[in-house]
């Protein structure tokens, strides 16, 4: 059975019905020093591969408009709002020798912002849009991406951790894993078992690694709270009183989860 299918969705659609999603959700994609990232790459060299050839160049348009967002949101009587932050935006290689200062104030208007507002900023620090060049280095199947990952929460912490108290390191592993595996996701690539694998260990220890440096280091002063958002089914065994469908059941959850 061919185990692999097109991004065959609609990015308008999704600009519609999902803010979270950085890529659909900021545009700007190039702009004040902005680097590219996967999805930036998939869709500007695979158009194709959108069913309606859509892409996230503009978007909703939030790097323009975010002041707009912030004030439906208060209208609407939002306590919370929960953004993501583009990697490639801080820094255009992801590499964190090299900050983008202007994307650095970009997301210091947000939450200043959203703080005036009486809305309590909730950041996801990664949600599926990896800088191509660290998926030139293999991505999330190298092994050193977590220590790119921490350096990254590292520089998060320290230029917006006096005002962000809730975090998200990496929003959903289970479906950035498919983006290695079955050409799901950007960034599309069809490494079967291993590379969902690979993908999902890196993504684990990368969360691991961010959650120590925020325990050790920055929560006794800043005092917020980190944790990571994780989607997957769930599965209730057949026979309730049958050991094998009780264990299957336990292993089907253990994969979705990625725990």
């Amino acid at each position: 059975m061919n185990n692999t299918y097109h991004v065959n969705f609609s990015l308008q659609k999704i600009f519609r019905e999902q803010k979270l999603w950085i890529y659909p959700w900021q545009g700007g994609w190039n702009e004040d020093g902005k680097g590219e990232n996967i999805w930036d790459y998939l869709v500007h060299n695979s158009p194709e591969l959108i069913v309606d050839k859509t892409n996230g160049d503009i978007a909703c348009d939030s790097y323009h408009k975010y002041k707009e967002d912030i004030e439906l949101a208060k209208n609407l009587n939002v306590k919370f709002y929960r953004f993501s932050i583009s990697w490639a935006r801080i820094s255009p290689t992801g590499e964190m020798n090299t900050l983008n200062e202007k994307g650095i104030a970009y997301y210091n208007r947000i939450i200043d912002e959203l703080i005036k507002n009486d809305i309590i900023p909730f950041v996801t620090m990664y949600h599926w849009d990896l800088p191509q060049y660290l998926q030139d280095l293999g991505g999330w199947v190298n092994p050193i991406m977590s220590d790119y990952f921490k350096e990254y929460a590292r520089v998060l912490f320290t230029y917006y951790g006096d005002r962000v108290k809730w975090w998200i390191t990496i929003n959903e592993p289970l479906e950035i894993c498919k983006g290695y595996a079955i050409k799901a996701y950007a960034p599309y690539l069809n490494l079967n078992n291993t590379g969902f694998y690979l993908a999902a260990h890196t993504q684990l220890i990368a969360h691991g690694k961010a959650y120590r440096l925020y325990e050790e280091i920055f929560k006794p002063t800043q005092q917020g709270k980190i944790s990571i958002s994780i989607s997957g089914l769930f599965f209730l065994p057949k026979n309730a009183e049958s050991l094998d469908d009780i264990n299957t059941a336990k292993r089907a959850n253990q994969f979705e989860v990625i725990i």
